[in-house]
């Protein structure tokens, strides 16, 4: 997914500090190299502030130690990634592996701009499961086109301070709990521009979490066709589920508002909010914004509506790795999966340095126990999370933003959940069936 939607916590987070984990097996520096390999070339694509240079600098020496390769980095910029992308996998002489945002996966796919690599995906995995949100975008029409680099989901951050203030200490564990507990917050809270829990109706990332929980679905495939699902008895009353906690909850106004217009950091930074849905990395990004808030802040998992016992599925941002399919250097490209889905990098280079989710729920349960406290919930949430529509047509859905629309009309009540739900499946059903 495009880096302005996706998690924050790759850049400048470091756990090396509180993780104390040992590394397994998968990725030793000392194996000796292959002939075949000896002396080649592999050039890859990474997005800028995706890893830290000092962690791809490390990735790249244990890859060159085994292989006898030598390993060239391009950074690129987000911005416009994908036209650039698809210039580049076209010519003769592509880069071999490249970085794509998860939820763009079936874009390149479609295209063959991809080599097909679900015959590797037993190695790549290691006999682990991968997160949806990462491995269900890269697999389109039942064949995997890239393997999961990095998470991360959106979770509950609460100010430890105004909750408090209102008789609260701990954070909630069902969703009733949940509501019990913001609704003592708004009452101690009555000024018209508090949020209790701050959510723009434009907010699709957290929508959807109340669209799968209730049933719902954005669409589902059969047949090699995508059906949209928005009208269906689930959808329907996860749209009114989002609606009537948003409404409850979050300043008037915010029902139309932009994602990033005003910024939730800010809108929680400076004590506007008593709680906000975002990314685990925002955390720091609030602390940097206002300092005293350091040590205050918590986070929890969305306790289900509809499953109690449960969490809300979470939208899962993040990437993923792809091999060019006119690469020359298809099977050291693949290599160079292998290390980056192997135990010991994603424990000690993609969650210790770079502070990302691993792409298995076996790793985060490894991991678990050395997170933060007030991390431990975005962890958790990525062992349930949802997976967007994986074909070429997902992109027109995001470039131009129907998905804000469907759940902010709906939660300002200029139109209803039916209406809505109309207009959208009618074009999805266009958009993700346009490649077909």
């Amino acid at each position: 997914m495009k880096k302005k939607h996706r998690l924050a916590a790759v850049i400048g987070l470091s756990l090396s500090a509180s993780l104390a984990l040992s590394s397994c097996a998968g990725a030793s520096g000392t194996a000796s190299s292959s002939s075949s390999t000896q002396g080649k070339t592999l050039t890859i694509w990474y997005m800028q502030d995706s890893l830290t240079p000092a962690s791809i600098a490390a990735i790249n020496k244990i890859f060159e130690t085994q292989t006898g390769a030598k390993v060239t980095v391009e950074t690129q910029q987000w911005n416009n990634i994908n036209t650039k992308l698809t210039t580049a996998l076209a010519t003769n002489n592509p880069p071999d592996i490249v970085e794509i945002g998860n939820t763009d996966v079936p874009l390149f796919a479609a295209t063959g701009a991809l080599a097909d690599i679900t015959s590797s995906k037993k190695s790549l995995s290691g006999g682990q499961t991968w997160l949806t949100g990462l491995e269900g975008p890269a697999t389109v029409n039942g064949k995997l086109y890239a393997a999961p680099l990095y998470g991360g989901t959106r979770e509950m951050i609460y100010n430890k301070t105004i909750w408090a203030a209102a008789g609260i200490t701990t954070p909630p564990t069902t969703y009733a709990e949940m509501t019990a507990d913001l609704d003592k917050i708004k009452a101690a809270n009555p000024a018209s521009d508090f949020s209790a829990a701050y959510i723009s109706g434009t907010n699709w990332y957290s929508g959807i979490s109340f669209l799968y929980d209730a049933g719902g679905a954005i669409a589902k495939q059969s047949g090699g066709t995508w059906k949209a699902q928005f009208a269906t008895p689930g959808s329907q009353k996860g749209l009114q589920q989002f609606t009537s906690f948003q409404n409850a909850y979050s300043a008037n106004g915010s029902q139309t508002a932009p994602l990033a217009t005003p910024n939730p950091i800010d809108v929680f930074a400076t004590g506007k909010a008593a709680t906000v849905m975002l990314p685990g990395g925002n955390i720091a990004s609030i602390e940097a914004a206002n300092p005293a808030l350091k040590g205050q802040i918590g986070s929890f998992v969305i306790p289900s509506l509809n499953h109690p016992g449960r969490n809300m599925p979470s939208f899962l941002g993040g990437s993923d790795l792809g091999i060019a399919a006119k690469s020359t250097n298809q099977a050291l490209a693949l290599k160079y999966l292998k290390l980056l889905t192997s135990d010991t990098i994603q424990i000690d280079q993609i969650t210790k340095v770079n502070g990302a989710i691993p792409i298995s729920t076996q790793l985060v349960n490894k991991v678990l126990p050395g997170i933060p406290a007030n991390l431990k919930a975005f962890y958790d949430g990525a062992k349930n999370t949802i997976s967007t529509p994986a074909t070429a047509g997902w992109a027109t859905i995001e470039s131009d933003q129907t998905i804000l629309g469907v759940f902010s009309q709906v939660a300002a009540g200029t139109k209803s959940a039916k209406d809505a739900a109309s207009s959208m499946d009618a074009h999805l059903n266009t958009a993700l069936n346009a490649s077909n």
